[in-house]
């Protein structure tokens, strides 16, 4: 087998969470290289990745000319496999051996890497259970932290992401502060990340240095940075992922998200769901909490 073409989900955490399919078939198919159709916006998050071939930019609102594009270009080259986990459209215009489509999830309470790594269970030497989500570094990008963390070098650092995609997703600045007050003793500097204007202004009260990276980094910078830090605390959104995926402990708030389907994949991972759905009502303690305890047994 000489090469698969894998159509991967849109937004960061669930391309993320696609990871163990393409970890699963470089170990079944070592020599194979991996095409992979991503959007633009979370393509850069497989950069390094030791199996990876071309990548091919899909975009949501690119339109039928675009789509067009893109499936001519694709049709140049005559697949082995092609795994869609998003559209079940495309390939059936592509050149394959065969096809795999996406399935529907098994139940209400099955994981999101679960359902994705369920499609490719038919292949010969694929493992029956997914493994780790796994992100690789790339050396500009690692180079590039180190001038962005110079300051911090050599310290203990935490890494929180304050922001989300939706407001009800996001717990408040005051709480994130009070969880950084709490946690001083066990770390010698927070670095934020996330978007630009996802960043909070910590009072005085705060001494651990702060450094805000929101908007500051891209998802090759951001990977080389979280692996800097010793642990990840966050709202639910796909930093929490790219955490897990490169080997650190993280915390992650749920309030209206499923932490049943969406809480990163692996050991390392804790859950804090507030029942009530409504995130202001989730005290700084319990996250603090939850948190010395992850770093009691992790780090």
């Amino acid at each position: 087998m000489d090469r698969i073409l894998v159509i991967t989900l849109s937004n960061l955490g669930d391309a993320v969470m696609t990871t163990p399919v393409f970890e699963a078939l470089h170990v079944a198919y070592p020599c194979c290289v991996i095409d992979i159709v991503a959007d633009k916006r979370s393509s850069d998050i497989f950069g390094g990745a030791p199996y990876l071939g071309k990548i091919f930019h899909r975009e949501k609102k690119g339109g039928m000319i675009k789509t067009i594009k893109l499936i001519a270009e694709l049709r140049k080259t005559y697949y082995d496999i092609i795994i869609d986990l998003r559209t079940n459209l495309i390939p059936i215009m592509l050149r394959a051996n065969k096809n795999i489509f996406k399935i529907k999830r098994a139940s209400a309470a099955q994981h999101s890497v679960e359902e994705h790594y369920g499609g490719i269970l038919t292949l010969d030497g694929v493992a029956s259970t997914p493994p780790k989500c796994r992100l690789y570094l790339e050396g500009h990008a690692q180079e590039q932290a180190r001038g962005l963390i110079k300051s911090f070098a050599g310290k203990k650092l935490l890494a929180i992401g304050p922001g989300a995609n939706w407001p009800g997703k996001i717990w408040p600045a005051t709480r994130f502060e009070e969880l950084v007050l709490d946690l001083e003793t066990y770390f010698d500097g927070v670095i934020q990340l996330g978007s630009e204007g996802e960043g909070i202004v910590f009072s005085e009260r705060v001494n651990m240095p702060n450094l805000d990276l929101t908007g500051k980094t891209n998802l090759s910078t951001l990977k080389s940075v979280i692996k800097s830090c010793q642990l990840f605390i966050g709202n639910d959104s796909g930093i929490g992922h790219v955490a897990a995926a490169l080997g650190k402990p993280s915390l992650t708030v749920f309030g209206v998200g499923d932490p049943e389907r969406y809480l990163p994949w692996g050991s390392q991972s804790v859950a804090i769901t507030e029942p009530s759905k409504d995130l202001r009502r989730l005290k700084s303690s319990r996250v603090s909490n939850a948190a010395k305890l992850l770093i009691e047994g992790f780090l």
